[in-house]
């Protein structure tokens, strides 16, 4: 189904931040030349409320897999939530005493959501430009190093999503390799 982890994370959160949308105009049209027997190969064939249901499944698969830290880092990564910083934040001041609490949650909101400005990070906490990406440097060192480790947790459980799209692949092209 998905080309790599990467993949269907951002896809998956993506679906999830969508609105289910009722049908307009031009999807009862669609849906009525359909009926007289058209043949849509362009679509994958589920619906708004079958592509939600199949990305709840697949984010309940990673929340099971990955410890609290690990899943908060995809949430603020991939879904833009930053609901569970103060674990991210707690993780990181137990790897490394370098960072304030208050700078690192608003050094882990800059880099997820890049809500503030790097001259307002300057402002506020009256840094340096090399100061500040010195900072930067660390948290984005640990947060890499976090991230490697999911994507490694992922691969290795959550195989057979990946590997079912490149054996249909393989087919497609003709190969038979799987």
């Amino acid at each position: 189904m998905y080309e790599s982890i990467d993949d269907m994370l951002c896809e998956v959160f993506y679906i999830k931040n969508t609105l289910i949308m009722g049908k307009s105009n031009s999807a009862r049209i669609e849906e009525w030349i359909k009926s007289k027997g058209v043949i849509d190969r362009g679509t994958s064939g589920l619906t708004q409320h079958d592509l939600h249901a199949n990305s709840a499944m697949i984010l309940s698969r990673v929340e099971n897999i990955l410890n609290d830290t690990e899943w908060t880092l995809i949430k603020a990564e991939y879904g833009y939530d930053l609901s569970g910083i103060i674990d991210l934040t707690n993780y990181i001041l137990r790897k490394d005493s370098y960072i304030q609490p208050l700078e690192c949650d608003a050094l882990l909101e800059y880099l997820f959501i890049r809500n503030r400005t790097f001259r307002q990070l300057q402002d506020r906490f009256d840094w340096g430009a090399q100061k500040l990406n010195r900072k930067l440097k660390h948290i984005r060192t640990i947060i890499n190093k976090i991230h490697y480790e999911c994507i490694e947790k992922m691969e290795i459980k959550m195989s057979d999503i990946l590997y079912e799209k490149i054996c249909k692949y393989e087919d497609y092209l003709g190969i038979s390799a799987c």
